[in-house]
């Protein structure tokens, strides 16, 4: 049994950052492709989620970047750990060994279709005026 990631809601999950490395792209996130197996609901490869350093100010879930998950080796992840990307060194660098929320909510729920979203802030929009 791996001890990351933790599931603490539905598609939320709690981890570490354990580091940064050049074998995946920058758009992408890392974690031990065995724990996904083992912890979580999440399709390799496939599942989009937006991050946060807990404890921290973010910016608003909409506005975070999004990474698709990728499997990686024991050796780059060892407990399932997060991985970033080396381009993302400068920026995260001084949360490794902090926790992370990984939310994978929207590429569960949403799927990228944005007709709905789009159609219910626009009517929120109109209400507000």
């Amino acid at each position: 049994m791996y001890a990351y990631p933790i599931e603490v809601l539905a598609e939320t999950y709690v981890s570490k950052l354990g580091g940064f490395t050049e074998e995946i792209g920058k758009r992408e996130l890392g974690i031990n492709e065995q724990a996904l197996y083992s912890n979580t609901s999440i399709i390799v490869g496939e599942t989009e989620a937006r991050i946060r350093i807990l404890d921290e100010r973010n910016p608003p879930f909409f506005l975070r970047k999004s990474f698709r998950i990728v499997g990686l080796p024991s050796s780059l992840s060892p407990n399932g750990e997060v991985v970033l990307p080396e381009g993302l060194r400068e920026k995260f660098e001084r949360y490794v060994g902090r926790d992370v929320v990984i939310n994978t909510v929207e590429s569960f729920r949403i799927d990228g279709d944005y007709f709905n979203v789009i159609k219910a802030l626009k009517k929120m929009d109109k209400r507000f005026k």
